[in-house]
């Protein structure tokens, strides 16, 4: 990204100041981030869609108008183009949206602070609060079978078809993992489960904080749609009891932080107390499903050439799904204990 490119996308906008320099947010595994400084000061988020993954972007701000028509916020403050639309396209096909910039604000990657973890718990239960009574039939599904597991795991059986006997070899382990334990999961798709309004990807780098680390809102909200409580339960608590990142290399160091799942569970316990018993009993299991699901579709990835998620390193996929799976397999071990904690 040139800054003779970045002035003649940000001219499109109705914008204040003039831009002096930007930043690259490297976080983000699907669309382009951008900080941008207008005058010298942090102003503005500008990102561009990923349209290979959002095949078709304009649902995700037909979904965002539409929570927005009936004054519920989502944090956010899309700044209008000069074309009356919270978006441009140049080249046909390339989505840009531009942001309010929160003053102060930061995010955290991984934390073994337990503030932080009540900070999200009440983020989060605040969220499905908020849209606890949404009509659900008016939203679109941006992306068809997000946690489908069973949709997941007949992607990787598919890509793993197309590999020859000495690469299936080369991956074995983790193959037989992967058949093992999507079994222990069936329950979450054949139970009568409520479909709320979901953020569906709510995990920690995606809570915004100010800077006394005061939990604010969720952000990198194209995947606001329906889905179950579980994804968005399963997804922040993940993130929070492993100290580590996916991108930890030596699995020995991932772990469950029981003080860290108290913590949120304190902050998450208005939404906790609102949700049906069938929802509630399946919450433990969740923090195990979402790893494992990441993992499989981190493993397909690597196996089709890395076409979904950002990678620096060609393994880098393959060190994801590693690491997400391990610690599914160490949540699974906990579950008995984070049943205790929730029913207390």
């Amino acid at each position: 990204m040139d800054k003779h490119l970045l002035n003649k996308i940000l001219s499109n906008f109705e914008i204040t100041g003039s831009l002096t320099s930007f930043k690259k947010i490297s976080s983000g595994y699907i669309n382009d981030t951008f900080k941008i400084f207008t005058d010298g000061y942090p102003r503005y988020i500008l990102q561009k869609i990923n349209s290979k993954v959002f095949k078709k972007p304009k649902d995700i701000f037909y979904n965002i108008d539409l929570i927005q028509k009936k004054s519920m916020n989502i944090g956010i403050r899309l700044v209008d183009s000069k074309f009356n639309k919270p978006y441009i396209v140049i080249n046909d096909s390339e989505f840009w949206r531009l942001m309010d910039y929160e003053d102060g604000s930061q995010t955290f990657n991984n934390t073994t602070d337990p503030e932080i973890a009540l900070e999200c718990g009440k983020v989060l239960s605040n969220f499905h609060i908020t849209f606890e009574n949404t009509d659900l039939s008016k939203f679109k599904y941006i992306l068809k079978d997000f946690h489908s597991l069973p949709s997941r795991i007949q992607q990787f059986n598919d890509a793993c078809k197309k590999l020859n006997k000495e690469k299936i070899k080369d991956f074995s382990d983790l193959i037989n993992t992967i058949n093992t334990f999507s079994e222990k999961f069936q329950i979450v798709y054949s139970s009568k489960l409520n479909k709320r309004l979901c953020h569906n990807d709510s995990k920690l780098n995606n809570i915004l904080f100010d800077k006394n680390k005061k939990g604010l809102y969720l952000i990198d909200i194209d995947t606001i749609m329906p889905g179950l409580i579980l994804y968005d339960f399963g997804d922040t608590v993940r993130t929070l009891v492993n100290p580590t990142s996916e991108e930890e290399r030596d699995l020995k160091k991932i772990k469950f932080n029981k003080k860290m799942f108290v913590s949120f569970i304190t902050g998450f316990k208005p939404t906790l107390l609102n949700i049906e018993q069938n929802e509630r009993d399946l919450l433990p299991l969740s923090v195990a499903l979402m790893p494992f699901m990441h993992g499989v579709r981190a493993l397909t990835d690597h196996l089709n050439g890395n076409k979904y998620f950002k990678v620096s390193y060609p393994d880098q996929n393959l060190v994801r799904a590693k690491n997400l799976i391990k610690f599914a397999q160490i949540a699974l071990n906990n579950e008995k204990y984070m049943k205790k904690i929730i029913n207390s």
